[in-house]
């Protein structure tokens, strides 16, 4: 009884705060029992972090992507920001000779990919790009892009991308990835798809009408954007860049925040603690990348994917699941020999630029929207940090952002919701519980049954 007092009172300052009280019509005590049941019970935690219209009432968008078990969701009204209007960028074919006001040819990254397409020949529904997280490639989302092709009922192209430095862009490799480098890489490859869908909708339909045709235009201008981990921010930095090239964004377990890790040394010899984000799993992520990347693979004479794995299992990767993971980026090739015999070529390539990564962990572990620094460290001086923060809220994308954590993850923390918000006031939050960081591969089944109700909303 002692608890349900307490709980009550400060739920009932919380639907005060969100004003809700009225809305909801039930006696405080009995909103205290409600919470504590769908703790207990919900298969999904959701918090939805909407503006509430004239109404207090939740939005299409909430009401519709909510899961059914969820008891109750809370909304509350972001601070008012100013939003500059960035100008619509010119159209550009990736392989053309065209300069665009988004980027210049020669600094993005031809990007390879794969494509799902639905079961019907042609489709005028917004097409959807996955995005993977840090040594990742588009292997990681092809079961799943695989399954909601088949599965949605507003069926969509569905395309799975290697990031630079990534996968099967050996042909590129690049010395820096900022997030902004790489959303444009994106954004050239949204150009390269317009004419993937003309050619495949004109040879489904065989000849389509003018009107079908600037339908289709119209949309292919655009996708949804699905990303995960650094695809995320990736995915992030693009929506806040070209908005109006961005029909939808659905992040799973990333901030658009700077992870740090227990300590950072920066210009002139200094060295930053952030009690806030230290925890986050960072550290992890930079020793298991500066331990990998150290592995010769001619200088070691491994020949086979097993070597590399019992290497990784001295004391570098424990995890076999990480271990198999960080594996995929490992190619077995075939090997010719020469008229002496020997082998022309070693008989294992790395499918990631190592070199590339490594000195660019810094700018991976922040968050940049058109080449700006978009954190704490861009300076010292804690006027600046306010200033940097301010420049936050000269940007905002307003479509519907649904950010998917997972519950036993510490990439996304309740500190971060208002930069979330400042950049994004019309998301919502979905907590799968007991997964971790890799919530699409955790939990497969529950990542495809909130997609499907994000694209089919």
């Amino acid at each position: 009884l002692k608890h349900i007092i307490i709980i009550s009172t400060m739920a009932g300052r919380k639907i005060n705060n969100y004003r809700m009280r009225r809305s909801i019509g039930i006696a405080t005590p009995f909103t205290a029992l409600l919470l504590l049941l769908s703790l207990q019970s919900s298969l999904f935690h959701v918090s939805s972090y909407q503006p509430l219209s004239s109404s207090s009432s939740p939005s299409r968008f909430a009401s519709m992507i909510a899961p059914r078990r969820a008891a109750i969701s809370l909304w509350h009204t972001p601070p008012s920001v100013p939003r500059i209007v960035l100008s619509t960028s010119s159209r550009s074919r990736l392989y053309s000779q065209k300069k665009s006001a988004a980027y210049d040819i020669d600094d993005v990254v031809e990007l390879q990919y794969s494509e799902f397409l639905p079961p019907s020949s042609a489709s005028s529904n917004t097409p959807v790009i996955f995005l993977h997280g840090l040594l990742g490639n588009k292997r990681n989302f092809a079961s799943l892009a695989s399954s909601l092709s088949t599965q949605l009922k507003n069926p969509r192209p569905i395309y799975t991308i290697d990031l630079r430095n990534h996968g099967e862009n050996t042909h590129d490799w690049r010395p820096s990835m900022s997030y902004s480098e790489m959303a444009r890489d994106v954004l050239a490859f949204m150009d390269k798809m317009e004419d993937l869908n003309d050619s495949s909708n004109n040879e489904g339909s065989g000849g389509s009408n003018g009107d079908n045709g600037d339908s289709n235009d119209k949309k292919s201008n655009k996708a949804v954007l699905v990303g995960h981990s650094m695809g995320g921010k990736v995915a992030q930095s693009l929506a806040l860049m070209h908005p109006d090239r961005v029909e939808g964004l659905v992040v799973l377990d990333i901030a658009p925040v700077r992870y740090y890790s227990d300590s950072k040394k920066e210009g002139g010899g200094t060295t930053t603690t952030n009690n806030n984000n230290n925890d986050s799993g960072w550290k992890a992520v930079e020793e298991i990348v500066r331990s990998v990347a150290s592995i010769d693979l001619e200088a070691g004479g491994y020949t086979t994917k097993r070597d590399v794995d019992a290497v990784l299992r001295q004391g570098m990767l424990e995890d076999p699941a990480l271990r198999a993971f960080v594996l995929t980026n490992l190619e077995q090739r075939r090997i010719s020999k020469d008229d002496d015999g020997k082998n022309n070529e070693v008989p294992l390539r790395w499918k990631i630029h190592w070199e590339g990564i490594v000195q660019e962990l810094d700018s991976i572990a922040g968050f940049d929207v058109h080449d700006r620094v978009m954190d704490d460290s861009a300076s010292d001086d804690a006027t600046e940090i306010i200033s940097q923060q301010q420049q936050q809220h000269d940007m905002q994308y307003e479509g519907d952002v649904f950010f998917i954590h997972g519950g036993a993850s510490r990439f996304v923390r309740h500190s971060y919701i208002s930069t979330i918000a400042s950049f994004f006031p019309n998301h919502m939050l979905t907590t799968i519980r007991g997964v971790g960081h890799w919530v699409h591969a955790e939990a497969p089944d529950d990542t495809i049954a909130l997609l499907k109700k994000y694209l089919d909303r």
